[in-house]
């Protein structure tokens, strides 16, 4: 006969979704794997775009999420750009994933969706902002290893780059006092 738990006996469950930064740092932590292997694998490429197309879309959630709590936006300027920025990354997303049908391989399936993140939003927005340098560091990261290898997906990478640089401006412009 099986021992019966007793009901003060915790059950074991599954560990919380990764917050949006540790997710995002884990991706990099990634694409710095795969950019270090020797010899280099002809796939690297490919598994950098999939990993680009991955922080994209962790990015448009992360807004969707926030837009999701209208209550907890301090002003329509705010509301307004939030909508703007999750708009972007789709797009950015949506280019991703041509580039790699382009390519002859398809984009990864929708990962685990990110833990919403409790209370205000201007702390939850500036914690997407640091994020966001370590998008723009695997950006760059994937842009120096395609360059030599694959230039038409190194000048996505570049153009897309440069928006989420006037991304992250704009964005402390709406959080940060001058």
């Amino acid at each position: 006969m099986p021992a019966s738990r007793s009901p003060a006996t915790p059950v074991p469950s599954e560990p919380p979704p990764l917050s949006f930064a540790a997710q995002i740092a884990a991706l990099r932590e990634e694409a710095g794997r795969l950019i270090r292997i020797r010899p280099i694998p002809a796939d690297t490429g490919l598994a950098l775009l999939k990993l680009l197309h991955q922080v994209e879309l962790l990015a448009a959630r992360r807004y969707e999420l926030l837009l999701a709590r209208p209550e907890q936006i301090p002003s329509e300027i705010l509301r307004e750009t939030l909508s703007r920025r999750e708009a972007m990354e789709r797009r950015h997303a949506a280019q991703l994933a041509q580039r790699l049908e382009a390519l002859g391989s398809s984009p990864p399936p929708a990962g685990e969706l990110i833990a919403r993140e409790a209370g205000d939003t201007l702390p939850v927005v500036v914690s997407s902002l640091l994020a966001k340098r370590d998008m723009v560091k695997l950006y760059r990261a994937a842009i120096r290893f395609l360059a030599p290898r694959d230039k038409g997906s190194a000048a996505l990478l570049r153009l897309i780059l440069e928006e989420e640089e006037a991304h992250i401006a704009a964005m402390r412009s709406l959080v940060v006092p001058r």
